[in-house]
């Protein structure tokens, strides 16, 4: 489950509410939607409400938010004194977001790529026109609203790269931050007051496992090494590495891009080889050919910032054969066997491959299809201590082989504070963190309010 912003953090959590993609209610939520209440303030939409560093905030703006807080079902009092109070904490939120995307505009480390923007506002789209039941559906609302639908796609692109950039500054900075400590009471102090609003805890299951990828043979490796060395020589004999890049290499998430892969720190999640190779080389120069288990790359280091580095890249992969398939999906045999016998399942981790799925996971039942195809079949009515697979699952083009070990099944029933203590304190380890990052910045910026 999730854990909600406390109640008596009203900034906190209007500032998720403020930071969120702009999306419209259904036809029937917006037609028993009720009227904006007013306060005494209600005529003064366009007055500047208050100045942050180089950039003003308008009353037209607090009053769009609460509009989106009621359409999204948070109620609005009537008494204009209590509005009056959900004004000022709009306000306050709107401060800090400006803040921090302003913070997050002088990083030079940040960077929210287009490609993520994209892919970001399709899934929104998408979901937008799930909502509505079609298109068509979608753009009768939005001209009822007096808006077009390319004018709202370019509204939710910027809301989406305003919020990509203010997470990626947030997620930077905590990073590199001491860890916050957390004192045990006020974990079960934040248990206790959130305890009714908990909810009941989903049945869940969990598991540890062994996933195998078939590995090409030595003989495809020595392949894919030479055609990079070819390729190497192509690059020191003045051919274009993005021209190379986009006629030979086997990525095709960054070929076309000319094998820019974007920036990236150390432990963003790059093969260890890869990592190892790009971070030992100075801005401008390039090596290889680097092996990893995708093949042979060559990697060029084309700009450094500071502690991060824009990586571009040749990828050739070394084909896997049919046999190769079989040998593994014959070893993943042979360990569900040994582990259903007694063996632990540990003890074969050192075979586990980096695809991104880790070696032990709790989830609801509710979550299983989110799992890749043929974990829900297999997992659906397992028991505690049940061994199973090898479970077939496509991976990086390849037959991938799960061995899954089952731990234990709990039944639906209320959540307890062992339940729920990691996450609480990292929710309020979280909390903290961004109540120090503002507040550093409201030091060190100009802030007028006036309202």
């Amino acid at each position: 489950m999730s854990i909600a912003p406390r109640k008596d953090r009203p900034a906190m959590r209007l500032l998720v509410v403020a930071l969120s993609v702009v999306l419209l209610s259904t036809p029937a939520a917006a037609q028993d939607m009720p009227a904006m209440p007013t306060s005494s303030q209600d005529q003064l939409v366009d007055r500047v409400a208050a100045v942050v560093g180089d950039s003003i905030i308008l009353m037209s703006q607090i009053t769009e938010q609460m509009l989106r807080m009621q359409a999204g079902g948070a109620p609005l009092p009537s008494d204009p004194a209590e509005l009056a109070v959900v004004e000022g904490e709009v306000l306050e939120d709107l401060v800090n977001q400006q803040l921090l995307l302003q913070a997050a505009a002088r990083d030079t480390t940040i960077d929210v790529s287009d490609g993520r923007v994209e892919e970001t506002l399709r899934d929104a789209w998408d979901d937008q026109v799930e909502r509505f039941g079609s298109e068509a559906a979608l753009r009768e609302a939005l001209e009822a609203q007096g808006q077009s639908l390319a004018s709202y796609r370019a509204t939710l692109r910027d809301e989406i790269r305003r919020s990509l950039l203010l997470q990626s500054y947030i997620q930077t900075r905590r990073q590199e931050a001491r860890l916050i400590p957390v004192e045990e009471a006020e974990v079960e102090a934040y248990f206790e007051r959130e305890r009714e609003r908990l909810g009941r805890r989903p049945a869940t299951l969990s598991f540890r496992q062994v996933v195998l990828l078939p590995q090409p043979s030595d003989s495809a490796k020595a392949a894919a090494k030479e055609e990079a060395e070819r390729i190497l020589e192509l690059i020191r004999d003045g051919e274009d590495f993005a021209d190379l890049a986009r006629r030979f290499s086997d990525d095709p998430g960054s070929r076309q891009a000319g094998g820019d892969l974007g920036w990236y720190r150390r432990g963003a999640g790059l093969v260890q080889e890869f990592e190892d190779s790009a971070f030992g080389i100075r801005e401008g120069m390039i090596t290889g050919p680097v092996e990893t288990m995708f093949g042979a790359h060559i990697i060029k280091v084309e700009r450094v910032r500071g502690a991060e580095r824009k990586i571009h890249h040749i990828l050739i992969g070394a084909e896997v054969s049919a046999s190769d398939v079989e040998r593994t999906r014959t070893r993943a045999e042979e360990i569900q066997a040994a582990v259903a016998e007694g063996a632990s399942i540990g003890d074969f981790s050192g075979e586990q491959e980096e695809l991104g799925l880790p070696d032990s996971l709790e989830i609801t039942q509710d979550q299983l299809d989110q799992l890749p195809s043929g974990y829900a079949q297999a997992l659906r009515n397992a028991q505690p201590d049940q061994v199973l697979g090898p479970v077939e699952f496509p991976a990086q083009g390849n037959p991938a082989f799960a061995v899954i070990q089952v731990l234990g099944v709990r039944d639906e029933g209320e959540y307890s504070l062992e339940d729920l203590r990691a996450q609480i304190r990292e929710r309020i380890r979280g909390e903290k963190f961004e109540e120090r990052l503002i507040q550093d910045l409201r030091d060190r910026s100009f802030v007028e309010v006036r309202r």
